[in-house]
C-alpha cells in the first residue's frame, strides 16, 4: 500500500480533534482522486495506479477498498453517503468480468454487485456515478440490450431502472443526486450535443439558460434537491439552476488568461450558497485554477481563498481540480499539482464562518499567507 504525505500532521494535535474548527491541509500523494466526502471527515477516490478505489481519514490515513475506477472502459466514480457506512462506484463481476454499479458497506468491507438493465458493452453493464446522502439510492449509467447507454437509478426495492431517454437513438446518464434520491442530474444527448438534465421524482426536465441555450451537464446536486450546478461547454462560467424556481443563473468567475476556457461546477453545499469547481482550459485538465463562489462574495481561486483562510500548504502548491466538497462547504477535496511531486490528491479544512472571524481570516478578513 502506498504511504501518504500528512502535510496537515503539522497542525496541533488538539486542532485536529475537531474536524474544521482550524485550517488544515493534506497531501494525499501521487495518483489519489477524491471524489466524494462523508460529514465526518471520511474522503473516498480513486487510486489511478491500481485503479481502486480507496477511504482516507485524517487518522487513519489511506486504505484500499477493491472496486474498479473509471479506467480500461468501466466508468463510474466513487461517491460516500452522509454518515460514512456506504460507498457507491462499480466493481467487477467475477462471474462476467465485467464492471456494474455497485455498493460497498463500509462495516463489513464487503461489495454487492448492482446488476444492469439488459447488455453489455464492452468491459461495462452499469456504472456508478453518484450515491444520495442517505446511501439508499445509487445513480449512473447502464447498457440496454441494443447497446445504448442509459441513466439508471437503483434502490432496494424497485432495483436497477431504466430512466429512459427523451431522445430516441441518443444516450443519456445520471451523474449525482440529493438526500433522498429524489432529485437526479446528469445529462441528455440529443441534437443539442450534449444537454444538462434533470430528473425529478422520474420526470426529465432538459436545462435551457434564459437566452434559451442548452446547457451540458448537471455535475452535483444539493441534499435537498433545490440546487444543481455544473458545466455549460465554451463558457467560462458555470451555472446554478433552481429547481423550484426553474431559474438558471451563470456565476461570476475568477478572470485569468484563459484560451478556449471552460468552467465547471462539480460540487454544491447543502444550502446551494457554495459552489466549488474547476476551469478547464485548453490543454489538461488540471492546468488551470480551481475555484470558489459564495454567494454574496463572488468567486475566487481556491489558492487565493485557502490563502486568505490561513491554510498552511506547500509553497507553489496549486489548487486545480476541487472535485467534491462537504454539504456545510468546510471540506474539499480534489487534485492538484505540488512542485516536488507533481499531480497529487489534496484534502482541505477550512474554520467554520464564526471561528474565521474570531481569528481575523475569510473573504471579509484580512489576507494571510502561511507556508509549511
Amino acid at each position: 500500500m502506498k504511504q501518504i504525505c500528512l502535510t496537515g500532521a503539522l497542525v496541533s494535535a488538539a486542532a485536529m480533534t475537531a474536524w474544521g474548527a482550524a485550517p488544515q491541509f493534506w497531501n494525499l500523494g501521487a495518483g489519489y482522486e477524491a471524489t466524494g466526502i462523508s460529514d465526518n471527515g471520511v474522503i473516498v477516490g480513486t487510486d489511478t495506479f491500481s485503479n481502486q478505489y480507496f477511504m482516507w481519514t485524517a487518522g487513519g490515513g489511506v486504505s484500499l477498498i477493491g472496486g474498479v475506477g473509471g479506467n480500461d472502459g468501466y466508468g463510474g466514480q466513487a461517491k460516500i453517503s452522509r454518515d460514512g457506512s456506504r460507498v457507491g462506484g462499480t466493481n467487477i463481476n467475477s462471474d462476467t468480468g465485467k464492471g456494474e454499479a455497485a455498493i460497498y458497506n463500509v462495516g463489513l468491507g464487503t461489495w454487492t454487485n448492482l446488476g444492469g438493465i439488459g447488455g453489455t458493452v464492452d468491459n461495462s453493464t452499469s456504472s456508478g456515478w453518484g450515491l444520495s446522502g442517505d446511501g439508499q439510492t445509487l445513480v449512473g449509467l447502464g447498457w440496454t440490450s441494443g447497446s445504448e447507454a442509459r441513466a439508471v437509478r437503483w434502490t432496494q426495492g424497485t432495483g436497477m431502472v431504466d430512466m429512459g431517454t427523451s431522445s430516441p437513438g441518443f444516450a443519456s446518464r445520471a451523474n449525482a443526486t440529493n438526500h433522498n434520491g429524489t432529485v437526479i442530474g446528469g445529462w441528455q444527448d440529443n441534437d443539442n450535443g450534449r444537454q444538462g438534465a434533470v430528473w425529478i421524482n422520474g420526470a426529465q426536465k432538459l436545462l435551457f439558460d434564459n437566452n434559451g441555450f442548452a446547457v451540458s451537464e448537471a455535475l452535483a446536486v444539493s441534499s435537498d434537491g433545490q440546487w444543481v450546478t455544473g458545466v455549460a461547454y465554451g463558457a467560462l462560467s458555470p451555472y446554478r439552476y433552481n429547481t423550484v424556481t426553474e431559474v438558471l443563473e451563470y456565476l461570476p468567475m475568477v478572470s485569468g488568461d484563459f484560451f478556449f476556457p471552460t468552467a465547471l461546477g462539480t460540487a454544491i453545499s447543502d444550502d446551494g450558497s457554495t459552489i466549488v469547481g474547476s476551469v478547464r482550459d485548453f490543454g489538461p485538465p488540471f492546468g488551470a485554477p480551481g475555484f470558489i463562489w459564495r454567494d454574496g462574495f463572488g468567486a475566487m481561486t481556491l489558492n487565493e481563498y485557502f490563502d486568505s483562510m490561513g491554510v498552511m500548504y506547500e509553497d507553489g502548491f496549486f489548487f486545480s481540480a476541487p472535485l467534491a466538497m462537504s454539504g456545510d462547504g468546510l471540506t474539499m477535496s480534489g487534485y492538484g499539482i505540488s512542485p516536488t511531486e507533481g499531480l497529487v490528491g489534496w484534502v482541505v479544512t477550512v474554520p467554520t464562518p464564526g471561528t474565521a472571524l474570531a481569528l481575523g481570516l475569510g473573504l471579509m478578513g484580512t489576507l494571510r499567507r502561511r507556508r509549511v
